[in-house]
């Protein structure tokens, strides 16, 4: 890719590090990066000092790969979330958006991305195995997949479905209405789009 050798060094490295997060290309990492040099030298040395301290703590839960600090996340240490009731998500985000509505009890499962094809992601890259081995040993009653209303999400949705009840015929398995409009994200959906996507499943 490259930026402008006319950009000073620290500018560029900066620039070239954030674009490979997901998603961000140059245009975003040049917003984000400029965004942030608007700060004062005190603010923005906070913002990054605190992205350390999260690039340090946060991991995936063992059981639901919700990112946590501890072994388990508090959603799946808590005696009151009843297990029987696996809401699937592609990432944590998604989860934390659910959460915000303050209606769902279940647990929830994070796939950790979804299928695309195009980009070499296949179920074997996705938490899949796992979600299969919760079904089987808490026994669960309900499977409701929440993956992102876009060809991907579709796809993936479509493939967990097929699975799923080819492995646990008893199992309900539902899928969040299409409330949301295809192609948009589960953690950008106002909280009254999601939160009917969400109670007329189907």
């Amino acid at each position: 890719m490259g930026f402008e050798e006319v950009f000073p060094e620290a500018l560029r490295d900066a620039l070239e590090k954030v674009t490979k997060i997901p998603t961000y290309g140059e245009r975003g990492a040049v917003r984000l990066v400029y965004n942030l040099l608007k700060l004062t030298k005190e603010e923005r040395l906070s913002v990054i000092e605190t992205l350390k301290r999260a690039a340090e703590k946060l991991r995936p839960c063992k059981e639901c790969f919700l990112l946590t600090e501890d072994d388990l996340c508090s959603i799946c240490k808590d005696p009151k979330r009843m297990k029987r009731f696996v809401c699937v998500v592609e990432e944590s985000q998604d989860a934390y958006a659910i959460e915000k509505l303050e209606r769902y009890k279940g647990v929830y499962h994070v796939l950790q991305g979804r299928i695309a094809p195009l980009e070499g992601i296949s179920p074997e890259d996705l938490t899949v195995d796992k979600l299969l081995e919760r079904i089987g040993k808490n026994k669960v009653k309900e499977v409701i997949i929440a993956t992102n209303p876009n060809a991907e999400g579709e796809a993936t949705a479509n493939y967990l479905i097929r699975i799923i009840r080819d492995r646990f015929p008893k199992v309900k398995v539902s899928r969040v209405s299409y409330g949301l409009q295809f192609g948009s994200l589960i953690e950008l959906a106002d909280e009254v789009s999601l939160e009917k996507s969400f109670e007329n499943r189907k």
